[in-house]
């Protein structure tokens, strides 16, 4: 059953309120997350927890496994309730459910594997890394993929907060077990935070289905869910390949450095990601009803500008903060201060991001495919530019930010293409209802 979810739609809460109820809970999250990184540097020397990270990579890449059922059901879940469709709605989720389960244990006993390899070998940190990410993997699928998907009420995204806060403030605790263990501290933290976020989403789920094999129902998440998720996970990768390079071209040190930039950038980009977050489902949700393009692109505007406006004054404090702090409290990271700062800006840029999820709604992942190349080759060609006479830690978070304006522009081309195009065609949904 869909917690709240009901098929008519008065009285139903603003999308601002619904915002506001993740975004809260993700600011708390943020400042908390924020403090942990700067103790976690000051308990862990940057080649250690560039290790750590680096061994981490493998999860950037494992999603590809899943074909993008798993995203077919993030878009199909709320056409459905949309439309007013319960059975259906529960049917794809057990299927779903299934999947998830199947892909990360295949993930999780590969990773296994690698992990005995390695404790063959004598080599005991790198074979409880790859052990810690064999269960990571599962949680990955499960509670990323799965779980998330399915949270898209007002209740369900104020639980969602919950989760965050929640995981943010037990990672906090945790870093004793890193003061106490070192690498093995990070890894046992890791698996503790995977387990309790689960714990809390399994809990909570407000569809409340047991896993239920159906290739019929497999097979049509996959016709949905195929385009959205190559997309998706092209714009995904992209952040995974930026550290790939910082691997290669600075070793685990510049990796360990690179951390605190991934700590900087992400804390501000966990607002844009809550309204995203919330904004995706809600209009896959009115084109199950309407099939407008105008009610899609109404829905984001206003919390897209409310976001960027209110990230202005956080980022310019950050920027000002960032060097003192560092300095003063985790001086072995004073080299990742200038990168860290250009960081920030890509929580800025993210913020008009939301509207983008028109092209997953209405089925047009050409034009956002198309967008992620370009983005993708302006990123290559400038950061190739910056480090042609030396290489920086600082060029990568440039290079970025670059490339995600003009990945921006090109998908507000699109959007502005389709605009003009929607006043003369009938938006339709043209997916065949696979049994």
């Amino acid at each position: 059953m869909i917690g709240d979810a009901k098929p008519e739609i008065p009285n139903r809460p603003s999308l601002l309120y619904l915002v506001g109820s993740l975004a809260g809970g993700n600011y708390v999250a943020m400042l908390l997350q924020m403090a942990g990184g700067v103790i976690l540097g000051r308990l862990v020397a940057p080649a250690t927890l560039g290790l750590f990270n680096g061994i981490g990579l493998v999860l950037g890449y494992a999603p590809l496994l899943q074909l993008g059922i798993l995203n077919g059901l993030s878009r199909e879940l709320p056409y459905y309730v949309g439309k007013g469709d319960r059975q259906r709605v529960e049917e794809l989720a057990a299927a779903a459910q299934a999947w998830a389960l199947a892909v990360g244990g295949v993930v999780g006993l590969a990773l296994l594997g690698v992990a005995a390899w390695q404790l063959a070998l004598g080599e005991q940190w790198l074979a409880t890394a790859w052990f810690t990410n064999a269960i990571l993997a599962v949680f990955l699928f499960y509670n990323t993929y799965y779980l998330q998907s399915t949270y898209r009420t007002a209740h369900d995204f104020a639980r969602l907060a919950w989760v965050s806060v929640a995981q943010s403030v037990v990672g906090l605790a945790l870093l004793a077990l890193v003061a106490w263990l070192n690498f093995y501290g990070l890894c046992l933290r890791a698996l503790l935070i995977g387990a309790i976020g689960t714990a809390m989403l399994f809990y909570w789920r407000p569809v409340r289905v047991g896993p239920k094999w159906n290739t019929g129902h497999l097979k049509h998440l996959l016709v949905i869910g195929a385009p959205i998720f190559g997309v998706g996970q092209l714009y995904a990768w992209w952040s995974v390949i930026i550290s790939t390079l910082v691997l290669k071209f600075t070793g685990v040190e510049g990796m360990g450095l690179y951390a605190m930039v991934i700590m900087a950038s992400s804390a501000i980009e966990l607002i844009p990601s809550a309204v995203a977050q919330v904004v995706y489902p809600r209009m896959a949700e009115q084109f199950g009803r309407t099939n407008s393009l105008h009610d899609l692109l109404h829905i984001a505007w206003k919390p897209m500008l409310i976001t960027a406006a209110g990230l202005i004054p956080v980022i310019a404090i950050a920027w000002w903060l960032v060097g003192p702090v560092v300095n003063l409290v985790i001086p072995a990271y004073a080299a990742a201060v200038p990168a860290m700062q250009w960081g920030l800006f890509l929580g800025f840029v993210s913020s008009f991001g939301a509207v983008t999820n028109v092209f997953n709604v209405i089925r047009r992942q050409e034009l956002y495919v198309a967008a992620i190349l370009l983005g993708m080759a302006v990123f290559g060609g400038v950061l190739m530019w910056l480090i042609r006479n030396g290489v920086s830690l600082v060029a990568f978070p440039q290079a970025m930010l670059a490339g995600r304006i003009v990945f921006l522009a090109a998908s507000y081309g699109g959007i502005l293409m389709l605009w003009r195009g929607a006043g003369a065609l009938e938006m339709e949904s043209p997916r065949p209802r696979v049994e």
